[in-house]
Protein backbone atom coordinates (compact mmCIF):
# COMPACT_ATOMS: atom_id res chain seq x y z
CA UNK A 1 0.00 0.00 0.00
CA UNK A 2 1.63 3.28 -0.96
CA UNK A 3 0.98 6.23 1.35
CA UNK A 4 0.34 9.06 -1.03
CA UNK A 5 0.89 11.76 1.72
CA UNK A 6 3.14 10.46 4.93
CA UNK A 7 4.22 13.04 7.80
CA UNK A 8 7.19 14.80 6.80
CA UNK A 9 10.15 15.13 9.20
CA UNK A 10 9.03 18.79 9.46
CA UNK A 11 5.66 17.43 10.73
CA UNK A 12 6.65 15.25 12.92
CA UNK A 13 9.11 17.60 14.47
CA UNK A 14 5.94 20.02 14.79
CA UNK A 15 4.11 17.06 16.26
CA UNK A 16 6.62 16.57 19.36
CA UNK A 17 6.93 20.57 20.09
CA UNK A 18 3.30 21.47 19.52
CA UNK A 19 1.22 18.36 20.44
CA UNK A 20 3.44 16.30 22.91
CA UNK A 21 4.83 19.63 24.02
CA UNK A 22 2.47 23.08 24.52
CA UNK A 23 -0.91 20.52 24.31
CA UNK A 24 0.20 17.58 26.65
CA UNK A 25 3.13 18.97 28.85
CA UNK A 26 3.51 23.07 27.99
CA UNK A 27 -0.02 23.82 29.12
CA UNK A 28 -2.64 23.95 31.95
CA UNK A 29 -6.10 24.35 31.37
CA UNK A 30 -5.55 26.62 28.23
CA UNK A 31 -2.71 28.60 29.81
CA UNK A 32 0.83 28.43 28.36
CA UNK A 33 3.20 27.66 31.50
CA UNK A 34 6.39 26.82 29.27
CA UNK A 35 8.36 30.22 30.61
CA UNK A 36 7.98 30.26 34.28
CA UNK A 37 8.75 27.96 37.15
CA UNK A 38 6.45 24.98 37.76
CA UNK A 39 5.97 22.78 40.54
CA UNK A 40 3.94 19.36 40.13
CA UNK A 41 2.36 19.00 43.82
CA UNK A 42 1.11 21.75 46.21
CA UNK A 43 2.01 24.54 48.28
CA UNK A 44 1.25 24.11 51.53
CA UNK A 45 1.17 26.36 54.75
CA UNK A 46 4.23 27.84 55.40
CA UNK A 47 5.18 27.63 52.10
CA UNK A 48 5.75 23.85 52.65
CA UNK A 49 6.65 21.75 49.45
CA UNK A 50 4.02 18.77 48.96
CA UNK A 51 5.26 17.28 45.80
CA UNK A 52 3.52 14.63 43.69
CA UNK A 53 5.81 11.22 43.44
CA UNK A 54 9.30 12.34 42.64
CA UNK A 55 8.84 15.40 40.67
CA UNK A 56 10.31 18.36 41.54
CA UNK A 57 10.53 22.07 39.89
CA UNK A 58 10.31 22.32 36.05
CA UNK A 59 10.05 24.45 33.24
CA UNK A 60 9.67 24.48 29.23
CA UNK A 61 7.25 23.39 26.74
CA UNK A 62 8.10 19.78 27.73
CA UNK A 63 8.62 20.61 30.81
CA UNK A 64 12.03 19.59 32.09
CA UNK A 65 11.99 18.31 35.65
CA UNK A 66 15.17 19.77 37.49
CA UNK A 67 15.31 17.44 40.12
CA UNK A 68 16.14 14.77 37.60
CA UNK A 69 18.09 17.20 35.53
CA UNK A 70 20.41 18.87 38.30
CA UNK A 71 22.76 20.39 35.40
CA UNK A 72 19.95 22.12 33.74
CA UNK A 73 19.51 23.83 36.80
CA UNK A 74 22.74 25.04 37.39
CA UNK A 75 22.37 25.99 33.46
CA UNK A 76 19.37 27.76 34.78
CA UNK A 77 20.30 29.69 37.19
CA UNK A 78 23.55 30.74 35.39
CA UNK A 79 21.67 32.05 32.65
CA UNK A 80 19.42 34.23 34.95
CA UNK A 81 22.69 35.73 36.08
CA UNK A 82 23.63 36.69 32.92
CA UNK A 83 20.67 38.18 32.35
CA UNK A 84 20.03 39.58 35.89
CA UNK A 85 23.75 41.87 35.39
CA UNK A 86 21.95 43.65 32.00
CA UNK A 87 19.32 44.84 33.86
CA UNK A 88 18.50 48.37 35.43
CA UNK A 89 17.74 46.59 38.77
CA UNK A 90 20.65 44.62 38.70
CA UNK A 91 21.26 44.94 42.59
CA UNK A 92 18.24 43.96 43.39
CA UNK A 93 18.28 40.84 40.73
CA UNK A 94 21.39 39.32 40.55
CA UNK A 95 22.14 36.89 43.23
CA UNK A 96 24.78 36.78 45.92
CA UNK A 97 27.14 33.81 46.07
CA UNK A 98 25.25 32.64 49.34
CA UNK A 99 21.72 33.19 47.68
CA UNK A 100 22.90 31.31 44.39
CA UNK A 101 24.23 28.32 46.02
CA UNK A 102 20.85 27.98 48.21
CA UNK A 103 18.75 28.71 45.15
CA UNK A 104 20.63 26.06 43.25
CA UNK A 105 20.31 23.61 46.38
CA UNK A 106 16.14 24.19 46.18
CA UNK A 107 16.24 23.62 42.43
CA UNK A 108 17.66 20.55 42.12
CA UNK A 109 15.53 18.80 44.44
CA UNK A 110 13.66 15.84 43.65
CA UNK A 111 10.68 15.28 44.59
CA UNK A 112 11.19 12.92 47.63
CA UNK A 113 14.47 15.31 48.71
CA UNK A 114 11.80 17.94 48.71
CA UNK A 115 9.76 15.25 51.44
CA UNK A 116 12.71 14.18 53.18
CA UNK A 117 13.95 17.87 54.16
CA UNK A 118 10.56 19.69 54.69
CA UNK A 119 11.99 22.14 52.08
CA UNK A 120 10.03 25.43 51.70
CA UNK A 121 8.85 26.78 48.43
CA UNK A 122 11.51 29.57 46.90
CA UNK A 123 10.70 32.94 45.56
CA UNK A 124 9.78 32.36 41.66
CA UNK A 125 9.09 35.66 40.97
CA UNK A 126 12.77 37.36 39.70
CA UNK A 127 13.56 33.59 37.86
CA UNK A 128 9.83 33.78 36.23
CA UNK A 129 10.58 37.47 34.90
CA UNK A 130 13.91 36.37 33.65
CA UNK A 131 12.07 33.40 32.21
CA UNK A 132 9.39 35.54 30.71
CA UNK A 133 12.26 37.83 28.83
CA UNK A 134 13.40 37.38 25.28
CA UNK A 135 16.57 36.05 27.04
CA UNK A 136 14.76 33.73 29.02
CA UNK A 137 12.43 32.10 26.16
CA UNK A 138 15.21 31.57 23.84
CA UNK A 139 17.94 30.02 26.73
CA UNK A 140 14.29 27.64 27.38
CA UNK A 141 13.75 27.24 23.66
CA UNK A 142 17.18 26.16 23.14
CA UNK A 143 16.45 22.86 25.77
CA UNK A 144 13.07 22.64 23.70
CA UNK A 145 14.55 22.09 20.69
CA UNK A 146 17.46 19.62 22.57
CA UNK A 147 14.48 17.71 23.46
CA UNK A 148 12.39 17.59 20.31
CA UNK A 149 15.24 16.23 18.51
CA UNK A 150 16.21 13.59 20.71
CA UNK A 151 12.73 12.23 20.39
CA UNK A 152 12.46 12.47 16.77
CA UNK A 153 16.48 11.53 15.98
CA UNK A 154 16.93 8.42 13.68
CA UNK A 155 19.42 7.23 11.66
CA UNK A 156 20.03 4.47 9.37
CA UNK A 157 21.70 1.87 11.80
CA UNK A 158 18.81 -0.80 13.01
CA UNK A 159 19.06 -1.63 17.04
CA UNK A 160 21.46 1.19 18.32
CA UNK A 161 19.10 2.06 21.13
CA UNK A 162 16.65 3.16 18.69
CA UNK A 163 13.85 6.25 19.65
CA UNK A 164 10.40 4.88 19.42
CA UNK A 165 9.55 6.89 16.36
CA UNK A 166 12.51 5.35 14.62
CA UNK A 167 11.61 1.56 15.38
CA UNK A 168 7.99 3.29 14.72
CA UNK A 169 8.16 3.99 11.31
CA UNK A 170 9.83 0.89 10.45
CA UNK A 171 6.76 -1.15 11.08
CA UNK A 172 3.84 -1.99 8.51
CA UNK A 173 1.43 -0.52 10.43
CA UNK A 174 3.24 3.07 10.34
CA UNK A 175 3.91 2.56 6.84
CA UNK A 176 0.58 1.71 5.63
CA UNK A 177 -0.98 4.36 7.68
CA UNK A 178 -2.44 7.38 6.20
CA UNK A 179 -0.44 10.93 7.21
CA UNK A 180 -3.26 11.64 10.06
CA UNK A 181 -2.88 8.13 11.70
CA UNK A 182 0.79 8.48 11.43
CA UNK A 183 0.36 11.74 13.61
CA UNK A 184 -1.81 9.63 16.25
CA UNK A 185 0.75 6.41 16.06
CA UNK A 186 4.15 9.22 16.43
CA UNK A 187 2.23 11.39 18.89
CA UNK A 188 1.66 8.87 21.43
CA UNK A 189 5.00 6.94 20.90
CA UNK A 190 6.71 10.15 21.22
CA UNK A 191 5.03 11.37 24.39
CA UNK A 192 5.39 7.62 26.26
CA UNK A 193 8.89 8.03 25.53
CA UNK A 194 8.70 11.38 27.34
CA UNK A 195 7.02 9.94 30.37
CA UNK A 196 8.53 6.61 30.92
CA UNK A 197 12.14 6.42 29.04
CA UNK A 198 12.12 2.54 27.73
CA UNK A 199 10.20 1.44 30.16
CA UNK A 200 7.17 0.99 27.98
CA UNK A 201 7.74 1.49 24.65
CA UNK A 202 9.50 -1.37 23.05
CA UNK A 203 7.21 -4.24 24.57
CA UNK A 204 4.29 -1.65 22.74
CA UNK A 205 6.13 -1.93 19.26
CA UNK A 206 6.56 -5.51 20.02
CA UNK A 207 3.06 -6.03 19.59
CA UNK A 208 2.71 -3.56 16.59
CA UNK A 209 5.79 -5.51 14.67
CA UNK A 210 3.79 -8.76 15.75
CA UNK A 211 0.97 -7.55 14.03
CA UNK A 212 -0.73 -8.01 17.61
CA UNK A 213 -2.46 -4.03 17.54
CA UNK A 214 -3.05 -2.86 14.31
CA UNK A 215 -4.40 0.67 13.83
CA UNK A 216 -4.04 3.63 16.43
CA UNK A 217 -7.19 3.06 18.95
CA UNK A 218 -5.90 -0.43 19.39
CA UNK A 219 -2.22 1.12 20.45
CA UNK A 220 -4.33 3.70 22.46
CA UNK A 221 -6.44 0.65 24.43
CA UNK A 222 -2.96 -1.06 24.81
CA UNK A 223 -1.31 2.14 26.29
CA UNK A 224 -4.61 2.91 28.28
CA UNK A 225 -3.98 -0.31 30.13
CA UNK A 226 -0.41 -0.25 31.26
CA UNK A 227 -1.66 1.09 34.69
CA UNK A 228 -4.82 1.02 36.81
CA UNK A 229 -6.73 3.96 36.83
CA UNK A 230 -6.26 6.70 40.15
CA UNK A 231 -8.18 5.93 43.31
CA UNK A 232 -10.70 8.93 42.40
CA UNK A 233 -11.50 7.04 38.98
CA UNK A 234 -9.48 9.67 36.83
CA UNK A 235 -7.21 8.21 34.01
CA UNK A 236 -3.78 7.10 35.17
CA UNK A 237 -0.99 9.50 34.29
CA UNK A 238 -0.09 7.70 30.86
CA UNK A 239 -3.73 7.43 29.49
CA UNK A 240 -4.10 10.99 30.41
CA UNK A 241 -0.65 11.77 28.66
CA UNK A 242 -1.71 10.33 25.53
CA UNK A 243 -5.37 11.77 25.73
CA UNK A 244 -3.67 15.18 26.19
CA UNK A 245 -1.23 14.63 23.15
CA UNK A 246 -3.60 13.23 20.92
CA UNK A 247 -6.08 16.26 21.53
CA UNK A 248 -2.62 18.45 19.88
CA UNK A 249 -3.14 15.59 17.06
CA UNK A 250 -6.26 16.64 16.35
CA UNK A 251 -5.45 20.40 16.09
CA UNK A 252 -2.35 19.35 14.22
CA UNK A 253 -4.13 17.12 11.22
CA UNK A 254 -7.28 20.02 11.05
CA UNK A 255 -4.37 22.17 10.29
CA UNK A 256 -2.51 19.82 7.65
CA UNK A 257 -6.34 18.97 6.22
CA UNK A 258 -6.88 22.95 6.51
CA UNK A 259 -8.74 24.59 3.05
CA UNK A 260 -5.83 26.29 1.15
CA UNK A 261 -8.10 29.73 1.36
CA UNK A 262 -8.02 29.44 4.69
CA UNK A 263 -5.61 32.42 6.66
CA UNK A 264 -4.41 29.09 9.00
CA UNK A 265 -3.33 26.89 5.82
CA UNK A 266 -0.57 29.62 4.94
CA UNK A 267 0.12 30.22 8.61
CA UNK A 268 0.93 26.59 9.06
CA UNK A 269 2.60 26.04 6.02
CA UNK A 270 4.96 28.85 7.17
CA UNK A 271 5.44 27.87 10.76
CA UNK A 272 6.49 23.72 9.48
CA UNK A 273 9.04 25.02 7.14
CA UNK A 274 10.68 25.42 10.23
CA UNK A 275 8.66 24.17 13.30
CA UNK A 276 11.55 24.83 15.73
CA UNK A 277 12.01 28.18 14.94
CA UNK A 278 10.86 29.26 18.65
CA UNK A 279 8.86 32.36 19.76
CA UNK A 280 11.41 34.65 19.45
CA UNK A 281 13.26 34.13 16.38
CA UNK A 282 10.14 33.66 14.71
CA UNK A 283 9.35 37.92 15.65
CA UNK A 284 12.78 39.05 14.18
CA UNK A 285 12.74 40.93 10.83
CA UNK A 286 11.72 38.37 8.21
CA UNK A 287 12.06 39.74 4.47
CA UNK A 288 10.39 36.85 3.06
CA UNK A 289 7.55 36.60 5.47
CA UNK A 290 7.15 39.51 7.75
CA UNK A 291 4.03 38.08 9.23
CA UNK A 292 5.81 34.74 10.53
CA UNK A 293 5.38 36.35 14.06
CA UNK A 294 1.49 36.60 13.94
CA UNK A 295 1.52 33.32 11.97
CA UNK A 296 3.91 31.52 15.08
CA UNK A 297 1.85 32.87 17.82
CA UNK A 298 -0.95 31.91 16.46
CA UNK A 299 -0.35 28.22 15.65
CA UNK A 300 1.06 27.56 19.10
CA UNK A 301 -1.71 29.42 21.04
CA UNK A 302 -4.59 26.79 18.74
CA UNK A 303 -2.41 24.19 20.46
CA UNK A 304 -3.45 25.74 23.71
CA UNK A 305 -7.22 24.74 23.54
CA UNK A 306 -7.32 21.97 20.97
CA UNK A 307 -11.62 21.47 21.36
CA UNK A 308 -12.26 25.45 20.15
CA UNK A 309 -9.09 25.98 18.22
CA UNK A 310 -10.89 23.03 15.93
CA UNK A 311 -13.69 24.45 15.68
CA UNK A 312 -12.34 27.70 14.54
CA UNK A 313 -10.42 26.08 11.90
CA UNK A 314 -13.73 24.23 10.43
CA UNK A 315 -15.09 27.79 10.55
CA UNK A 316 -12.31 29.11 8.44
CA UNK A 317 -12.17 26.06 6.11
CA UNK A 318 -15.57 27.07 5.19
CA UNK A 319 -15.12 30.49 5.12
CA UNK A 320 -18.10 30.24 7.92
CA UNK A 321 -19.26 31.97 11.60
CA UNK A 322 -18.02 31.74 14.75
CA UNK A 323 -18.57 33.49 18.20
CA UNK A 324 -16.88 31.81 21.24
CA UNK A 325 -14.97 33.65 24.47
CA UNK A 326 -15.60 36.43 26.86
CA UNK A 327 -12.58 39.33 26.63
CA UNK A 328 -13.24 39.73 29.78
CA UNK A 329 -12.17 38.34 32.74
CA UNK A 330 -14.61 36.39 34.91
CA UNK A 331 -15.38 37.53 38.84
CA UNK A 332 -12.42 34.54 39.60
CA UNK A 333 -10.02 36.68 37.30
CA UNK A 334 -10.27 34.06 34.89
CA UNK A 335 -9.98 34.57 31.18
CA UNK A 336 -11.87 32.86 28.32
CA UNK A 337 -9.42 31.34 25.18
CA UNK A 338 -11.32 33.81 22.37
CA UNK A 339 -12.29 31.66 18.55
CA UNK A 340 -14.32 35.03 16.52
CA UNK A 341 -14.44 34.03 12.79
CA UNK A 342 -15.98 35.78 9.72
CA UNK A 343 -15.37 34.57 6.28
CA UNK A 344 -11.72 34.87 5.70
CA UNK A 345 -11.16 37.76 8.79
CA UNK A 346 -10.79 35.93 12.52
CA UNK A 347 -9.78 37.23 15.77
CA UNK A 348 -8.64 34.95 18.66
CA UNK A 349 -6.90 35.19 22.12
CA UNK A 350 -5.54 32.61 24.73
CA UNK A 351 -6.13 32.63 28.16
CA UNK A 352 -2.61 34.41 28.52
CA UNK A 353 -4.12 37.22 27.01
CA UNK A 354 -2.26 36.91 23.84
CA UNK A 355 -4.21 37.77 20.87
CA UNK A 356 -4.11 37.90 17.24
CA UNK A 357 -6.47 39.15 14.56
CA UNK A 358 -6.36 38.36 10.70
CA UNK A 359 -8.33 41.16 9.26
CA UNK A 360 -9.18 42.33 5.74
CA UNK A 361 -5.81 40.36 4.64
CA UNK A 362 -4.11 42.25 7.62
CA UNK A 363 -2.29 40.82 10.77
CA UNK A 364 -2.42 42.19 14.11
CA UNK A 365 -1.45 41.48 17.42
CA UNK A 366 -4.38 42.49 19.88
CA UNK A 367 -4.88 42.53 24.03
CA UNK A 368 -8.31 41.44 25.02
CA UNK A 369 -8.01 43.86 27.89
CA UNK A 370 -9.17 46.34 24.76
CA UNK A 371 -11.51 44.75 23.44
CA UNK A 372 -15.27 44.73 23.94
CA UNK A 373 -17.79 41.87 23.23
CA UNK A 374 -21.46 43.27 22.49
CA UNK A 375 -24.18 40.48 21.13
CA UNK A 376 -26.69 42.39 19.35
CA UNK A 377 -30.63 41.72 18.89
CA UNK A 378 -30.30 40.86 16.19
CA UNK A 379 -28.48 37.65 16.59
CA UNK A 380 -24.95 39.40 15.55
CA UNK A 381 -21.93 39.19 17.75
CA UNK A 382 -19.21 42.48 17.24
CA UNK A 383 -15.66 43.10 18.71
CA UNK A 384 -14.88 46.22 18.90
CA UNK A 385 -11.50 47.34 20.01
CA UNK A 386 -10.33 51.06 22.14
CA UNK A 387 -7.75 52.56 19.85
CA UNK A 388 -6.22 55.65 21.23
CA UNK A 389 -9.40 55.79 23.52
CA UNK A 390 -11.45 55.43 20.58
CA UNK A 391 -13.42 52.75 20.36
CA UNK A 392 -13.27 51.05 16.72
CA UNK A 393 -15.00 48.01 15.29
CA UNK A 394 -12.60 44.84 14.78
CA UNK A 395 -15.02 42.23 13.47
CA UNK A 396 -18.81 41.86 12.94
CA UNK A 397 -20.04 37.93 13.01
CA UNK A 398 -23.02 37.25 11.29
CA UNK A 399 -24.63 33.50 11.51
CA UNK A 400 -26.92 33.97 9.09
CA UNK A 401 -24.26 34.70 6.59
CA UNK A 402 -23.46 31.91 3.74
CA UNK A 403 -20.16 30.39 3.94
CA UNK A 404 -18.05 31.73 1.42
CA UNK A 405 -16.59 27.48 0.98
CA UNK A 406 -19.13 24.88 -0.22
CA UNK A 407 -19.82 22.40 2.33
CA UNK A 408 -17.98 19.43 -0.11
CA UNK A 409 -14.67 20.73 0.82
CA UNK A 410 -15.11 20.50 4.24
CA UNK A 411 -16.50 16.95 3.58
CA UNK A 412 -13.31 16.09 1.45
CA UNK A 413 -10.91 18.04 3.63
CA UNK A 414 -11.96 15.89 7.08
CA UNK A 415 -12.42 12.87 4.98
CA UNK A 416 -9.56 12.64 3.45
CA UNK A 417 -7.00 15.36 4.76
CA UNK A 418 -4.11 13.44 2.97
CA UNK A 419 -5.16 14.16 -0.73
CA UNK A 420 -3.41 15.89 -2.81
CA UNK A 421 -5.09 19.38 -3.13
CA UNK A 422 -3.89 20.20 -6.49
CA UNK A 423 -5.05 16.93 -8.04
CA UNK A 424 -8.15 16.72 -6.56
CA UNK A 425 -11.26 18.25 -8.37
CA UNK A 426 -13.95 19.09 -5.63
CA UNK A 427 -17.82 18.37 -5.76
CA UNK A 428 -20.65 19.52 -4.21
CA UNK A 429 -21.93 16.51 -2.90
CA UNK A 430 -23.28 17.61 0.40
CA UNK A 431 -26.58 16.42 1.62
CA UNK A 432 -27.22 18.02 5.20
CA UNK A 433 -26.90 21.52 6.53
CA UNK A 434 -24.71 20.01 9.18
CA UNK A 435 -20.84 19.35 8.25
CA UNK A 436 -20.64 16.69 11.11
CA UNK A 437 -23.75 14.39 8.97
CA UNK A 438 -22.17 15.21 5.56
CA UNK A 439 -18.53 14.06 6.64
CA UNK A 440 -20.48 10.83 8.45
CA UNK A 441 -22.33 10.38 5.01
CA UNK A 442 -18.93 10.45 3.17
CA UNK A 443 -17.00 8.19 5.63
CA UNK A 444 -19.87 5.44 5.90
CA UNK A 445 -20.31 6.00 1.53
CA UNK A 446 -16.81 5.33 1.84
CA UNK A 447 -16.82 2.05 4.15
CA UNK A 448 -14.81 3.90 6.46
CA UNK A 449 -15.93 3.27 9.85
CA UNK A 450 -12.94 4.54 12.16
CA UNK A 451 -13.90 8.01 10.65
CA UNK A 452 -17.40 7.30 11.07
CA UNK A 453 -17.09 6.78 14.42
CA UNK A 454 -14.21 9.93 15.28
CA UNK A 455 -16.83 12.01 13.36
CA UNK A 456 -19.26 10.31 15.89
CA UNK A 457 -17.35 11.25 19.17
CA UNK A 458 -16.50 14.77 17.59
CA UNK A 459 -20.23 16.02 16.77
CA UNK A 460 -21.37 14.59 20.61
CA UNK A 461 -18.96 17.11 22.17
CA UNK A 462 -20.00 19.63 19.58
CA UNK A 463 -21.91 23.04 20.23
CA UNK A 464 -24.30 22.14 17.49
CA UNK A 465 -24.83 18.78 19.53
CA UNK A 466 -25.07 21.06 22.51
CA UNK A 467 -27.81 22.52 21.24
CA UNK A 468 -29.91 20.09 19.63
CA UNK A 469 -30.10 18.51 23.43
CA UNK A 470 -31.09 21.78 24.61
CA UNK A 471 -33.85 21.73 22.05
CA UNK A 472 -35.03 18.23 22.67
CA UNK A 473 -35.06 18.61 26.60
CA UNK A 474 -36.20 22.10 27.16
CA UNK A 475 -36.97 21.23 30.96
CA UNK A 476 -33.49 20.25 31.77
CA UNK A 477 -31.33 22.62 33.31
CA UNK A 478 -28.56 23.39 31.77
CA UNK A 479 -24.83 22.80 33.26
CA UNK A 480 -22.40 25.61 32.92
CA UNK A 481 -20.00 23.86 29.99
CA UNK A 482 -16.42 22.95 31.52
CA UNK A 483 -13.23 24.75 30.83
CA UNK A 484 -10.90 23.07 28.38
CA UNK A 485 -9.15 20.15 30.63
CA UNK A 486 -6.08 20.55 32.94
CA UNK A 487 -3.58 19.09 30.13
CA UNK A 488 -1.30 18.37 32.92
CA UNK A 489 -1.29 14.53 34.57
CA UNK A 490 -1.13 15.44 37.56
CA UNK A 491 -4.37 17.44 38.88
CA UNK A 492 -2.39 19.00 41.47
CA UNK A 493 -0.26 20.93 39.53
CA UNK A 494 1.24 24.33 41.23
CA UNK A 495 2.32 27.13 39.08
Amino acid sequence: MTNPNPLTDNELQAAAYFAVGVTSEGSIAGRDVAYRLSFAGNVGAGGRMEPVANSGYSFGTLQIDLGQHPEVARDLLDSYQTWARTQPDRATLELGQNAYDATLQSLQRTGREMRADNAVDIDRSRINRFLASDAGRTFVHGLDTEHVNGVTATDEVVGNRDSALERLQRTALYRNSSGDDQAELAGMMMKLQNQAGRNRWPGLLDQVEAGTLTSPDEVKTAIDGFLPNQRNGNPDYLQSGADNTLRGIEVLNALRGADPDSPLSTAWRNVVADPLIGPVAAHQPNAENPNLGHEYDTVRSLFLTPEGSRRMIEALDRGGSLAEGNPRPNAQGRREAGFYVSGDDFVHWNRNGEGQAYIGWQWRSIDPDDVTRTRNTDGTTTLTIDENGRQETLLRVDPKTPDLRADAGAIERNLLPDRERSDVARADTSTFESPYLNRMLAAVAAGDEATADRVMREYAQSAEASAFRERAEPQTVRQPVAEERDVQASPLRQV
